[in-house]
């Protein structure tokens, strides 16, 4: 592992509207657990669990208070994928780690979550390491993630999709400048983790999840329709995940049953982010 980094804990997904995220996840299939609150900050969310990482749905509660730019990145892009999260098991070893390798992190953070449990809240905690921006380019907003309690929030009951996902196989994003994206992808995961790919970079974690960053024409060639339009003119953005089903098949049923339309062929399923919060969602079979 390079500067402690060992795999994607979750994607984050920006959404405008709290409730109604929900009840769009849950069309799609998935079992969404009890509200999440962050006692630091204003925000809230949603964290649909599998056995070794999750999909985070983020939005903002209380304006008023610190929303970590939530409100800018909606403003900005709208909603859909804002970032990355990656596992870690010391975020105080990742921080000292990247200080050595010449990466500026921030202050290491130890933050707090109400889980509003219907039988009376717990608080999950974390360490949160967070990389300066210019250590991540081409990935948005990125932590590094190390869970204190994961035993609150990773409940045997809360990995049963209907939809039959089962984790996160990887995340795909639109880049620009690939030298400048290469370079720092280089520095936060280690060179043998990155790789150029077309016209594009290959990034690879330990667990063997993965992040595709494309050009723009063959990121439309790889999603077409799909996608939502680059917003306001971005260059640089994350926009779709690649979901890992034990049953297909199931996962066709699934969908049907709850008129959510979608592609498909032998080998995967595609769900356009008109029907995802903003973001393309294929399923694949594990």
């Amino acid at each position: 592992m390079y500067n402690g980094i060992k795999s994607i804990d979750h994607p984050v997904v920006a959404v405008s509207d709290m409730e109604a995220s929900r009840k769009v996840y849950e069309k799609l299939g998935f079992l969404v657990p009890p509200r999440g609150s962050h006692v630091e900050w204003g925000t809230g969310n949603w964290c649909i669990m599998f056995e070794d990482d999750y999909l985070e749905l983020r939005g903002i509660l209380d304006p008023e208070r610190y929303t970590i730019n939530l409100d800018s990145v909606l403003e900005q892009f709208g909603e859909g994928l804002m970032g990355v999260a990656f596992g870690t098991d010391s975020a105080e070893e990742n921080h000292n780690e990247m200080v050595k390798n010449g990466l500026n992190p921030k202050e290491l953070k130890y933050l707090g979550r109400n889980f509003e449990l219907p039988e009376g809240w717990v608080q999950p905690r974390f360490a949160l390491c967070f990389p300066n921006d210019e250590d991540i380019t081409g990935l948005m907003h990125v932590v590094l993630c190390q869970h204190l309690t994961p035993e609150l929030i990773r409940k045997p009951e809360y990995l049963i999709h209907p939809n039959r996902v089962v984790g996160v196989d990887s995340m795909w994003g639109v880049i620009e400048d690939i030298d400048q994206v290469e370079s720092a992808q280089q520095r936060l995961l280690g060179k043998e983790a990155v790789q150029r790919v077309g016209e594009g970079l290959l990034l690879t974690t330990p667990s063997d999840q993965t992040i595709h960053l494309l050009s723009k024409d063959e990121y439309e060639k790889r999603f077409g329709d799909l996608s939502k339009p680059a917003p306001n003119g971005e260059k640089t953005y994350l926009g779709a995940i690649t979901l890992k089903v034990d049953d297909l098949t199931k996962t066709k049923q699934c969908l049907e049953n709850n008129n959510i339309p979608f592609e498909h062929s032998d080998d995967e399923i595609q769900v356009a982010a008109d029907f995802t919060c903003g973001v393309v969602m294929t399923f694949i079979e594990s």
